[in-house]
């Protein structure tokens, strides 16, 4: 009796799975007809699909140039706007060779140059190197010369913005510094003052 059972059992499992396969290979039966509602694509509008990628393409290129460049560079607009690297290089003005007109200088003080008296006022400064290598300030008011003081020459720019400068500073209660800087050379020179 179990055999036949059995034998039932397997005989109506057998049945109902071929039952099961015979349903899922009837949902291949429109196979033939898949194709019917596709459109067809022409070589224009392929083109035009295929750019829209390349260009996603290149836009995400360009981000990723970006991120490098302000990785790189630390932003290049956080601080100054003229180091943006989308800006245009302009051009840059021509350096003068020598200023050969002089610097404008406003002295508060009376100096004393070569045992003479220079009255507060302005100067116009003119700095000269010459065959020997020694500089000398020179001090103008209007065309009229007023007076020179050697110089010594330095290598450090007192970290001027311009090339061109000169300038003066206190040194100490007897004497005030005069600092020039030109494209050829930078000086000073201390000079005696009186109130």
């Amino acid at each position: 009796m179990k055999k036949i059972v059995l034998m039932s059992l397997i005989l109506s499992l057998f049945f109902s799975l071929q039952a099961s396969f015979a349903e899922s290979w009837d949902d291949f039966g429109g196979l033939d007809k898949a194709w019917d509602g596709q459109k067809s694509v022409t070589n224009k509008e392929f083109e035009e699909a295929i750019n829209v990628f390349e260009k996603k393409q290149k836009e995400k290129e360009a981000k990723q140039r970006k991120k490098k460049i302000k990785k790189i560079g630390g932003g290049g607009t956080s601080l100054h706007n003229e180091l943006n690297p989308d800006n245009e290089i302009t051009e840059l003005a021509p350096l003068k060779k020598k200023n050969e007109e002089g610097h404008l200088l406003n002295i508060p003080v009376s100096l004393i140059i070569d045992e003479t008296l220079l009255d507060k006022g302005f100067y116009k400064i003119i700095a000269e190197k010459d065959k020997n290598g020694d500089i000398y300030l020179m001090f103008y008011q209007s065309q009229f010369f007023k007076g020179k003081v050697r110089a010594c020459e330095t290598e450090d720019d007192y970290d001027e913005d311009d090339l061109d400068f000169v300038k003066l500073t206190p040194y100490n209660d007897n004497f005030v510094k005069i600092i020039f800087g030109s494209l050829e050379f930078n000086a000073y020179a201390y000079v005696r003052f009186i109130e």
